[in-house]
């Protein structure tokens, strides 16, 4: 193998392909990157087992072949060196040289043979779509789903296509991105009226770093049907999809409220960053004191202190105490594209519903945290509702294990794992002062 190319285009594609590269892989083979010409250009591919991409740039060839590098050692040795010509030989000991004006190197290399081949897309399962409003849509949508793998399903992002819209869906089991739109181009799906994916969300996301400056995207199952393939001219992103159900997000999604904020999107956002400074300290919780007129934010935390701002709003319904995780608020907020939210809500133990006012078509649900009225409605004493409320303090078996059944049915409508609650008990009774014992009903309740 030989050919030329820029520094800079080999530079870029080598940055792009090492976020695809796990370096905690059993495989070695999987530390490379797969150099391959193909019809006049390079092809560079690398892969995780469950996501990979082709990425194709200009070079002049003077010799077709294939090998590959770690992509470590080779991305910042070009990283390095100026944006002139580089030479790129593979010699007859299987060594990669790379020759540029200054500099010079040789790495060993790894047969070709030895990498993975990535599949490409079904014909008859493609798709054209408007990637702007793909991306956009992506943007708003995956950040809400799971970023860890204890619930696979819920790392993934519900893709719905039908012949005039477009379906997202993402939930980590505690806040839940909806978005439902018409697509102004007609898809072509054949002879089915719907596909439905699970696409996993770091995939989707790495579509919209990668293909930011193309108008269109097609997209397709593989011929297994268990990956999908994103392609564009010089670039193709190849994913694992998801197996399983996902879980039902209809049903957690209210439809009446008594209580309607009107915010101004700035003014809302900078009162959760001054909470944040207290909240980031006492479990990232900012409590909602809502008013006739105002939303007063607060955050407690006893070894720093605590806050209050207020943000003046406009308010139909009830007053209402309530509270929530403001890293999740946060996200929402850059996610808005107005200069105005609007937040619907009916009870302190219900989710809460949040709205781009001038996106109709986007709904972004919050589970709430717990305040001390929470705790009023399940019958406990003054004493009690102190001590759970307040961060840091003593609480007896009896007052946490009161509360905990009157919340386990609610966490089963917001699909949250049971095992999250059963991890935070656990972890609250290993803290000195706390409780120290674990009541078996409430672990059967649990299981």
């Amino acid at each position: 193998m030989q050919l030329s190319l820029l520094q800079t285009n080999l530079h870029q594609a080598l940055t792009h392909l090492s976020r695809f590269v796990s370096i905690k892989n059993q495989l070695p083979i999987l530390n490379n990157i797969l150099f391959t010409t193909d019809r006049g250009r390079l092809k560079l591919s690398a892969t995780n087992l469950e996501l990979g991409i082709n990425y194709w740039i200009g070079a002049k060839i003077e010799k077709e072949g294939s090998t590959t590098v770690p992509v470590k050692e080779i991305a910042e040795f070009v990283s390095y060196l100026s944006p002139d010509k580089i030479d790129l030989t593979l010699d007859s000991k299987n060594l990669l040289q790379l020759l540029s004006k200054k500099a010079q190197s040789t790495f060993t290399t790894t047969p070709a043979k030895d990498f993975p081949t990535l599949p490409s897309i079904n014909p008859k399962t493609a798709i054209n779509i408007d990637l702007s409003l793909l991306s956009k849509t992506i943007s708003q949508i995956a950040f809400s789903a799971a970023t860890d793998d204890t619930r696979p399903i819920l790392t993934s992002v519900l893709c719905q296509f039908t012949q005039n819209n477009l379906l997202l869906v993402a939930t980590d089991g505690f806040r839940l991105s909806l978005k439902n739109i018409k697509i102004v181009n007609p898809l072509d799906l054949g002879s089915v009226k719907s596909l439905t994916f699970l696409i996993p969300a770091r995939s989707l996301i790495e579509v919209t770093k990668l293909t930011k400056n193309e108008k269109q995207i097609t997209m397709g199952l593989t011929t297994d049907k268990n990956q999908i393939v994103f392609v564009l001219e010089d670039l193709e992103i190849v994913s694992r999809l998801i197996e399983g159900d996902y879980p039902d997000y209809n049903r957690i999604i209210p439809d009446s409220f008594i209580t309607k904020v009107h915010l101004n999107k700035d003014e809302f956002a900078q009162a959760i960053k001054i909470a944040s400074v207290f909240a980031s300290q006492s479990a990232n919780v900012v409590k909602f004191n809502i008013d006739k007129s105002n939303i007063k934010l607060s955050a407690n935390a006893p070894q720093i202190g605590r806050n209050q701002a207020t943000v003046d709003a406009r308010i139909e319904g009830e007053p209402l105490e309530i509270a929530f995780n403001y890293k999740f608020v946060s996200e929402f907020i850059d996610a808005c594209q107005s200069d105005d939210i609007i937040i619907e809500l009916n009870e302190a133990l219900t989710p809460g519903l949040f709205r781009d006012q001038s996106d109709p078509h986007f709904t972004h649900i919050i589970m709430p945290g717990l305040t001390t009225k929470c705790f009023r409605r399940t019958g406990l004493k003054e004493r009690d509702e102190a001590s759970v409320s307040t961060p840091g303090t003593a609480v007896s078996p009896g007052v946490i294990f009161e509360v905990v059944p009157q919340v386990i049915a609610f966490l089963d409508d917001f699909m949250v794992a049971k095992v999250v609650v059963l991890d935070a008990l656990s972890r609250r009774a290993q803290q000195p002062g706390r409780v120290s014992r674990a009541s078996p009903s409430i672990i059967a309740k649990l299981a």
